[in-house]
């Protein structure tokens, strides 16, 4: 965390190594459980990617503590990470996202120790409010960010919050001069905030604001007052030169130079207003990658005193130095564009792919349901199932006892193939009896139906039950009547063959095979699945002791 605070605090001398640093905070929060390290660490990452124009790595950035930020339960850095959420999406012109984001924070802050991301989350809706010409939020929400500054007791906070509402006075006053009372209330707080910076120099972190106010004391004085203050133009000046110097910071140091060129401009001496620029440009020029949008204002402005001058050759020699800036500006504006049209397009992205898997959460919770209710259908049929086969059992159990004292009984085969034949005939008998008696119930219904006209779509159900009822009867004809051809010794041979292991339901599908029938005509018959039947197919073979690359079929009309 400490790591991770001293990247930010780095950033305006030295954005490498704070850069380095926040990274190295990211790597030891790596071996940690908990996610708020990795969350803030990240988080300090996307402000400092900002400040060097990724904006890209600084969405991938926020994204990534998101994602660590869900499992933590730090309050104050899930917040500070939706905070930078916020700020990232004000910077690529999302304000609808960002105030959502900012509102976000506000509520995972509210009731924490955490005044000072308080008092920034009111400062960025201020802006966005700004923005949209909104000023009475605009206010509402500055007033709040000094407030939230006050209860922090941070010296940053309360510095930001002071050139803010400066800002807002200043803003106020050039709508209406009349209401002197604005301007001065604009210079007490841009004053406030540079004796607070000055007395809490040591706790100061972002120096940039104290420069800022100096600048704004510097042209309020220069605009709005006789020359005769040209004496506080240039103690503020100074001042602000002192803190761009320090801080690095090009468009405090250009700006300084341009109001003092003013002045000079303004006398007509316009030697001296293109000596101040030079110098000004000087400076600039000499920091390591300095901003091309300042030096090609710089030189814009010494094209101005150029020709004012009426040196039209000098003019046009600053105006191309100029137009070569500003084209490098251009291109350089292009490709922020892009980036920012890119984490434009990847954050709708994640909203699309966030509505898909919301849709998709609540499909799977239809298909649950579903699920749950097959269960429960399937567990009452396995168990009407279970009790159906006891019972069957039972009969079974029965039915061969009956059997053992009928063959105990008999003398000779001929008596037992008699005795098979005549509980044959019983069994069609009582077959047929049963087809009869269902046949007579279908018609039945299907009369009564017919004298009512509304239920013609039940009617025609009905029609094709028969129907299928009928070619099933016909199916059950035709197989009583083939297997009464096929050779008594057959069965016996299949169950000597098998070592008596074959079922009656085995027995059943190698009389639908002896007579010709398909897998697919099978499981029609037995109302089962046509993988079951093979599955049936591969148990027979391996109870006949067939080997893999053997035919059943073959085999069962070769022992026929």
């Amino acid at each position: 965390m400490t790591l991770a605070q001293l990247g930010r605090v780095l950033y305006e001398t030295d954005l490498p190594a704070a850069l380095a640093s926040a990274n190295e905070a990211l790597r030891l929060s790596h071996g940690l459980s908990d996610g708020q390290y990795a969350a803030f660490a990240l988080a300090t990452l996307t402000y400092l990617n900002v400040q060097r124009d990724s904006l890209v790595l600084a969405q991938r950035n926020i994204d990534s503590a998101l994602i660590y930020s869900a499992t933590s339960t730090d309050k104050v850095v899930n917040g500070y990470v939706w905070l930078r959420k916020g700020w990232l999406e004000y910077i690529v012109n999302q304000p609808d996202r960002s105030s959502a984001s900012l509102f976000k924070a506000l509520k995972t802050l509210e009731g924490q120790p955490a005044d000072a991301y308080r008092s920034l989350v009111y400062h960025y809706l201020a802006s966005i409010y700004g923005d949209l010409k909104d000023n009475t939020k605009l206010k509402t929400y500055t007033k709040l960010s000094l407030q939230s500054a006050y209860s922090s007791g941070d010296p940053d906070m309360i510095c930001n919050a002071y050139l803010a509402v400066g800002s807002s006075f200043l803003k106020d006053f050039r709508l209406d001069r009349s209401k002197k009372q604005l301007l001065d209330s604009s210079i007490f707080y841009n004053r406030q905030l540079l004796q607070l910076s000055k007395a809490q120099s040591d706790r100061i972190i972002n120096h940039i604001n104290s420069g800022a106010a100096a600048l704004n004391l510097a042209n309020i004085y220069w605009e709005f007052f006789p020359k005769q203050y040209k004496d506080s133009v240039d103690k503020y000046i100074n001042q602000a030169l002192i803190i761009g110097r320090k801080s690095g910071h090009e468009e405090i140091i250009a700006n300084s130079y341009g109001i003092l060129s003013e002045y000079a401009i303004a006398d007509g001496d316009y030697k001296a207003a293109e000596k101040l620029f030079l110098l000004g440009l000087s400076e600039v020029e000499s920091h390591v990658g300095s901003s091309l949008q300042v030096k090609a204002s710089m030189l814009k402005g010494l094209a101005s005193v150029a020709e004012k001058a009426g040196d039209p050759v000098k003019a046009l020699a600053y105006f191309k130095r100029y137009m070569q800036y500003e084209s490098q500006v251009y291109d350089a504006g292009k490709m922020a564009i892009a980036q920012r049209l890119e984490v434009q397009y990847e954050a709708e992205k994640k909203d699309k792919e966030l509505e898909r898997l919301q849709e998709r959460a609540a499909f799977n919770k239809k298909l649950n349901v579903i699920y749950i209710g097959l269960i429960i259908a399937g567990a009452l049929a396995l168990t009407f199932l279970f009790r159906s086969y006891h019972f069957r059992l039972k009969s079974s159990i029965q039915q061969e006892k009956l059997q053992a004292e009928e063959a105990a009984r008999l003398k000779a085969e001929q008596e037992l193939l008699q005795e098979r034949q005549d509980r044959l005939q019983k069994e069609l008998l009582a077959g047929n009896l049963q087809v009869e008696q269902k046949n007579e119930l279908l018609q039945t219904m299907r009369d009564k139906l017919a004298d009512h006209p509304e239920y013609d779509m039940l009617k025609n159900q009905m029609e094709r039950i028969l129907k299928e009822d009928l070619r099933m009867d016909e199916d059950v004809e035709h197989i009583k009547s083939s297997l009464a051809d096929i050779h008594p010794e057959f069965f016996n041979r299949l169950q000597q063959l098998a070592d008596n292991k074959l079922t009656r339901l085995d027995l059943k599908h190698c009389s639908y095979i002896l007579m010709g029938l398909s897998n697919k005509e099978i499981a029609n018959r037995l109302a089962v699945d046509p993988k079951s039947i093979l599955m049936a197919r591969y148990r027979i073979k391996q109870k006949l002791k067939l080997e893999k690359e053997d035919s059943l079929d073959l085999a069962i009309q070769r022992l026929s």
